[in-house]
């Protein structure tokens, strides 16, 4: 699952400038700041049980982009719910014992009668880094003047 978050007009602002390296290093930290709010949110509140999905959450950062995201092949049905589906009880007989001793094709039938509940946890990440994307890109104007003083002199 990844969720993808685009600031554009990066080269527009390097050219006004005049020097594509002022805007560099100041949008590789807001790059980060946001990578890291992301992960930190989704990190807070993805429901744990063993802990393998929270441990999981990891971000990358490349030049000119940063991915918050999990390769957890379960992710997305945490994340989105499911229809009901009958999955096969041997999948659920761990979690069964471990809850209780629920049997597995107990759960098997409630699941392909109801589905199962949706627990958001990237797209809260995600609503906290536009909640905090003004005071973002306020850094990054101020990192930005501040690197081209230091560079010019004034």
């Amino acid at each position: 699952m990844e969720i993808k978050v685009s600031l554009s007009g990066d080269k527009a602002i390097a050219q006004a400038l005049g020097d594509p390296a002022l805007v560099a290093g100041p949008l590789k930290t807001l790059l980060a700041s946001g990578a890291a709010i992301v992960q930190r949110k989704a990190m807070e509140v993805v429901p744990i049980d063993t802990g393998y999905l929270s441990r999981r959450i990891t971000q990358e950062l490349v030049p000119l982009r940063a991915r918050v995201y999990t390769n957890v092949f379960y992710a997305p049905f945490v994340e989105y719910g499911t229809r009901p589906h009958f999955p096969p009880p041997g999948a659920l007989a761990t979690w069964g014992r471990k809850h209780g001793g629920i049997p597995a094709f107990a759960l098997a039938r409630a699941i392909a009668k109801r589905g199962t509940k949706a627990h958001p946890y990237m797209r809260p990440g995600a609503a906290e880094l536009e909640r905090r994307l003004p005071e973002l890109l306020a850094n990054l104007a101020r990192d930005i003047e501040e690197t081209w003083r230091r560079k010019h002199g004034g």
